[in-house]
Order: C-alpha cells, then sequence, then structure tokens
C-alpha cells in the first residue's frame, strides 16, 4: 500500500464505518447537513440487524433508536457529501470511534466535539473529495495525528481548526503537502496546549492561503515561529502565535510579516511572545 492510495476495484464501494455506544432506548441521529444541493443516497446499516436508505440531508430515517443499550459500529454505503457532528450535545459523547472513512463521496467532514474519540483510521482514500475539513477532529481525545491523513485530499480548501483543543504533542512532516488548494488555516492548531514541535516547512506548498488568524493560539510549548516565506498571499494573520501571558516557550526570530506590501492584518500576533530575538522591533499593531 502507498500513500494512502490502497486501490479499490473498479464498481466497488467501501463502507464509512463508525461505531457508538448508547443505552437502551437511546437516539441517535446522523449528523447530516446540505452541502452546495448535493443530495445524499445512501443505505446505513445500525448494527442491530436493522437498516435504512436515506435520499434526503433531512431524511426521517436519519435518526434511529436503539432497543438494547450497547455498541453498535454503523456502516454507510453509497453517496454521503456531508458528516458534520459539529458539537451536537445529543450525538458527541456517543460516538466512540471512527473505524473506516470508505469510499462515500464526502465533500465535508468532522467529528468536532466527539471527546471518545482518541484514534484514527489509516486508509484515507475515502477522503479524496473532502472541500471542507473544518473542525475535523476540534475538541476530540486524539494525541497523534498520522502523517498521511490529507495526502488524498487535494481538493481541499478550508483546514480551520482542524485539530484545535486537542492534546496532540507534535505535527508531522508532509502534512499539508498536498493541500494545495487551501485557502484558510485559522485556529488550525489553536490550543493545543502539549504541542510542542512541528516541521520549519509545514506550510511551504500552501501557496494559496489567504488566512493563518489564531493557527497557533496559545500553543505555549512551540519554541520558533514558522516563517511563511512561501505564503505571500496571506491577509491575515492575526493572533498567530498569541499567548495570554509571557510565560511560554517562544523564543528565535518572527518573521517580518509586518513588511509586506500590501501589510496583512496581524494585531495579536507575537503577543507575549517575550522570548523572540526581535520582539522589540515588532510594531505594537502585530503584538
Amino acid at each position: 500500500m502507498g500513500i494512502a492510495r490502497r486501490l479499490i476495484p473498479s464498481g466497488m464501494a467501501e463502507p464509512f464505518k463508525f461505531t457508538i455506544a448508547v443505552g437502551a432506548g437511546g437516539l441517535f441521529t446522523l449528523p447530516l447537513n446540505d452541502y452546495n444541493g448535493l443530495t445524499p443516497n445512501f443505505s446505513v446499516s445500525w448494527g442491530d440487524a436493522t437498516s435504512n436508505s436515506i435520499t434526503a440531508y433531512n431524511d426521517t430515517n436519519r435518526a434511529h433508536t436503539y432497543t438494547s443499550a450497547g455498541t453498535y459500529q454503523i456502516e454507510i454505503t453509497g453517496f454521503m457529501p456531508s458528516f458534520a457532528v459539529d458539537n451536537k450535545a445529543a450525538i458527541k459523547s456517543l460516538i466512540t470511534s471512527v473505524d473506516a472513512w470508505g469510499t462515500v463521496g464526502l465533500r465535508v467532514i468532522n467529528f468536532y466535539g466527539c471527546n471518545n474519540i482518541s484514534t484514527l483510521p489509516t486508509d484515507y482514500i475515502g477522503l479524496t473529495d473532502v472541500e471542507i475539513f473544518s473542525n475535523f477532529m476540534r475538541s476530540t481525545a486524539i494525541t497523534t495525528i498520522p502523517s498521511t491523513i490529507f495526502s488524498n485530499s487535494t481538493q481541499a480548501l478550508s483546514f480551520t481548526d482542524i485539530f484545535s483543543f486537542t492534546a496532540i504533542t507534535s505535527i508531522p512532516s508532509g502534512l499539508f503537502t498536498n493541500n494545495v488548494n487551501a485557502t484558510d488555516f485559522g485556529a488550525a492548531f489553536s490550543t493545543c496546549l502539549s504541542l510542542a514541535t512541528y516541521p520549519s516547512n509545514l506550510f511551504d506548498t500552501n501557496i494559496n492561503v489567504s488566512g493563518f488568524a489564531g493557527t497557533f493560539k496559545l500553543c505555549k510549548l512551540l519554541t520558533s515561529p514558522l516563517q511563511f516565506t512561501y505564503n505571500t498571499a496571506v491577509t491575515d494573520f492575526s493572533n498567530l502565535y498569541f499567548q495570554n501571558t509571557t510565560t511560554n516557550s517562544m523564543s528565535g526570530t518572527a518573521p517580518s510579516l509586518w513588511t509586506r506590501v500590501p501589510q496583512p492584518y496581524g494585531v495579536g500576533a507575537f503577543k507575549n511572545c517575550t522570548g523572540l530575538s526581535n520582539f522589540a522591533s515588532i510594531p505594537s499593531n502585530f503584538k
């Protein structure tokens, strides 16, 4: 198997799978959304020997009640363009794992708020068509990021808040290399309080990005800032490395983002990063 490009025989589809834990009489509703007018058309197996067909994002069959308490693996086969938990209180803690991305034509995907998810599947061909990764794993229990997770996602545009509020400790090399169409990484790693290391070339191929607002906000263990040499289209660097106190590990030299023409918005970009060698020369509107 190459980098997340396992071949699937022509005409065959693989199911999207995830596991939930519910009590007796527990209700689970698939978090479907309307996206660009794309019409879902899939079958769902609820894991309790029952199934339904779904032909609209607001289809009444998207909700299912379980007779017995237990752990159930839900399988979806067909076309499901959007699956977005979006921190929904009724379901976010019921989901215990993501088991397979499948090949269901996803364009939008997030498990925001699923605090019981700690690991991710390793085959990412099912993420090929995703355009919106916003809130992808925000506020989940993951601690590591597989290096190839976005390797197939060449059409992806938004990566805002993808891993914010998680306990990740490092960012793997090459994570966004193939995401050349990405336009926004705002708050992507915001409030990752255990994040200590990242590759210096993390965003080098993302030349179409316009927003890095709050990307590493409150990441107090990071040491040297990135230089953003190839990200010349950026208009917003606000709160990029914002720290709420001077007790942080930031050192090295801040990139002189304020000298770009036109000057990007940068309020709070290096606030309280007093360990930077050029902190004194950073203009007030960037700190």
